[in-house]
């Protein structure tokens, strides 16, 4: 075994790589000895490993921490040590590996993460988190999609465990993989990568992902948001898939899906239906309009005062979104209508009685006035409370209960205002170095150098049209979705 572990041991050196150059040599001169020791000696591995596992830190030596766990966990849970140590040993690696190193082994690393995101190692709940610290820990911008996510949203909410993969799936992603133009990199353990530099098929960080699996991955997003009611993100990501570049503008099942539930979800965030998202084609909102009239239908009467013909609509057409598995997000939907109503009062009142209020709104869940004010008040308090209302209920001298409204920045304090500005100039920051790759690549793609040459042969009186017609127009749908994402 002490041999074993002299050379899981010897990475890294005490006397740290002074460049770039040097660490990269010394990481695949000792990949090369592991990789000796994992193809002829693998017998021993299993038996020695779980006592090398105890001499090795996976914040440390990951690299070869990842070589004997990936030997004793995978194809199946080694018999040398118990399954809850190695559970265990699982848990540790997946939150503690550094993240540079790391880089070196993506096959073995997306081995574990799969057999992790599988959810059959641990439980759910642990397994998401684990798997959610992991994938920021590769890439802490989160903005590069990888078949890790696929895992990690499937996981989360196939099993209800939404919370603790917010980490990951509220970040904003900006790379795909396949994406045209990334570059080479020189090092991999260079830290001022982009994520698709190093995030990759070569690497075996991630496979390719084809468009089915990128829009399953914002339709869970977007049920994962329902499910929180944050109707605002879950506008965005079914939006996305709405919008999907199509060939011919066509749509898919996963598309016209989205598209039924944006139309929810935009009367649940807005209060109305909004104006179908560009860049739809004229196609495909044509291919929305027909396939998604029921839920239209449905946004069109939520518009009115007629709180029984809602009802009615939704009641004769139940078994459309029971197929569509839809029933929770209309039954929001009848919840919402009665609290769009009270909003609207604002535009007429600065403040009204309960019992005005009760007279002048209804339910759309059961077609007519709440029967007291009292349902009313708590109405209004529920709303005051989730943020949704900006108002106060008071009492007069004879007892009657008022709502006042307020202006949304009256509840908002000199100190509150003052750590939002903050935290936007944080996200500015932050986007800075993803704007750079974006630019980067944007300016080495030769579509956009073809355009550019283009332009610059047209007089000055033109330029302005051009950069806003030609350039969308000289690239068909397929050219778009090589440079989104590669199709396989």
């Amino acid at each position: 075994m002490d041999q074993y572990a002299a050379v899981l041991l010897s990475f890294p050196p005490e006397d740290t790589p002074p460049d770039f150059e040097s660490y990269d040599k010394a990481v695949k001169n000792h990949l090369n000895q592991v990789t000796r020791i994992l193809k002829d000696k693998s017998a021993d591995l299993i038996t020695y490993g779980p006592q090398l596992l105890e001499l090795l830190n996976p914040a440390v030596h990951s690299l070869s921490y990842l070589a004997v766990l990936h030997t004793l966990i995978l194809p199946g849970l080694a018999t040398s040590a118990s399954r809850e140590y190695l559970l265990e040993k699982v848990v540790l690696f997946m939150i503690s590996f550094d993240g540079l190193q790391i880089r070196y082994a993506g096959p073995h690393l997306q081995d574990v993460f799969a057999a992790v995101g599988g959810g059959q190692l641990l439980p759910p709940s642990v397994a998401v988190e684990i798997l959610a610290t992991a994938i920021l820990k590769l890439d802490p911008t989160g903005s590069m999609l990888t078949a890790s996510h696929i895992l990690l949203v499937r996981l989360a909410y196939g099993t209800n465990n939404i919370e603790p993969a917010l980490q990951v799936v509220d970040k904003s992603i900006v790379f795909y993989p396949g994406m045209a133009n990334r570059g080479e990199p020189q090092y991999l353990c260079d830290p001022s990568l982009p994520p698709p530099s190093y995030i990759a098929r070569e690497t075996g960080l991630t496979a390719i992902l084809k468009p089915q699996l990128v829009m399953e991955y914002d339709l869970l997003c977007g049920m994962m948001y329902c499910s929180r009611r944050d109707w605002a993100k879950a506008s965005e990501a079914f939006q996305r898939i709405v919008t999907f570049p199509a060939r011919e503008n066509g749509v898919n099942k996963l598309m016209v899906d989205a598209y039924k539930r944006w139309v929810l979800v935009s009367l649940l965030w807005k209060g109305k239906h909004l104006d179908n998202p560009t860049p739809s084609g004229h196609m495909a909102n044509r291919y929305y309009e027909v396939l998604g009239k029921p839920y239209t239908a449905i946004a069109a009467l939520f518009a009115t005062d007629n709180a029984q013909a809602l009802k009615h609509e939704v009641d004769s057409n139940a078994q459309i979104w029971q197929e569509d598995n839809n029933i929770g997000l209309m039954q929001e939907v009848l919840a919402a209508y009665q609290k769009w109503q009270v909003l609207g009062l604002q535009h007429v009142y600065s403040k009204i009685s309960i019992p005005e209020v009760r007279r002048e709104t209804k339910s759309a869940e059961t077609g007519g006035n709440l029967p007291k004010d009292e349902d009313v008040e708590t109405l209004i308090q529920n709303m005051i409370i989730s943020g949704m209302l900006h108002g106060v209920v008071e009492k007069n001298d004879d007892g009657t209960s008022f709502l006042t409204f307020l202006s949304p920045t009256t509840s908002l304090s000199e100190q509150d205002f003052a750590k939002e500005l903050a935290r936007t100039a944080q996200r500015l920051q932050n986007l800075r170095p993803l704007l750079r790759a974006t630019d980067e690549r944007l300016g080495t793609h030769k579509e956009y150098i073809k355009h550019v040459i283009k332009e610059s042969k047209r007089d000055k009186t033109q330029q302005d049209y051009a950069v806003g017609h030609h350039f969308e127009d000289e690239v068909d749908d397929e050219d778009l979705m090589g440079g989104i994402v590669s199709t396989g």
